[in-house]
């Protein structure tokens, strides 16, 4: 990363958060607080999505995109009362006039975004960095062999691990029951539930989405994790495997986490 490029898009920003909702007419899933910062937010990205980005003096923020997108136009409907700096995958926005209510629209080299902006001297929710997550992107729409006969024969009974715990909304993301059988991890619910977005827990708190396939009942993620997070809108419900306990590092220690 070049330092003067940045280090210009952050002094002219300087000053704003930014709080971010979806607009609830379109009914789109709300961006959920990190558990290690809650000023720093997730977003699933939906193409046919408007986000609401409610911008506070003071403080700055950005927007990330994907990783391998650049941005390459923004467009705005009130230019004088925002100012957007964008800086490779990244937009970082500021309010410079009360009441400044507008809209935006980002487009990147492999997609589109839009957004509804106010303002607000309200400190109560402020937001240092917006992410977009990508739930549909790159997920196996074809399960392969080695995959398909693993379903069809059933599951060998001395390699499952059946000691899961969970805790959060069970009513707004009812999960069954939860194994694994040391490489894939299995999630059961009823067919016609909502899919939900499932992420991995880093030691650190980081929360990272993973790709799953729906096979019959379960929701498949082709890989093991000691806590994994499953969200539905702002509902949320944390699975630990509990032959391999979480542990959260603090400050340099490591803390043991349990299931319920």
């Amino acid at each position: 990363m070049k330092f003067n490029p940045i280090a210009l898009a952050v002094a002219l920003i300087a000053g704003t958060s930014i709080s971010l909702a979806s607009v609830p007419a379109h009914a789109a899933k709300s961006p959920h607080a990190l558990v290690t910062d809650d000023r720093v937010k997730q977003v699933p990205y939906d193409p046919n999505q408007v986000y609401e980005i409610v911008g506070t003096y003071g403080y700055q923020t950005s927007i990330e995109f994907a990783n391998d997108e650049t941005v390459k136009v923004v467009t705005l409907g009130d230019s004088i009362a925002w100012q957007t700096v964008p800086y490779q995958n990244r937009l970082f926005l500021k309010p410079v006039e009360p009441n400044a209510a507008t809209n935006l629209t980002v487009i990147t080299d492999k997609r589109t975004y839009y957004f509804k902006l106010t303002s607000s001297k309200s400190q109560a929710a402020m937001t240092f960095l917006v992410r977009f997550v990508y739930p549909n992107s790159n997920v196996k729409t074809y399960a392969g062999a080695g995959s398909a006969q693993r379903m069809s024969n059933g599951f060998d009974p001395a390699k499952l691990n059946l000691g899961y715990g969970t805790s959060g909304n069970k009513t707004a993301i009812p999960l069954k029951r939860a194994f694994d059988d040391g490489q894939f991890t299995y999630f059961m619910s009823d067919q016609n539930a909502e899919i939900p977005s499932v992420y991995t827990v880093g030691p650190d708190g980081t929360e990272t989405i993973v790709n799953t396939r729906r096979e019959g009942q379960y929701l498949v993620v082709e890989r093991t994790a000691s806590l994994f997070t499953l969200r539905n809108g702002n509902a949320h419900l944390c699975v630990q495997n509990n032959a391999n306990p979480y542990k959260r590092a603090v400050s340099g220690l490591v803390s043991t986490g349990g299931g319920n």
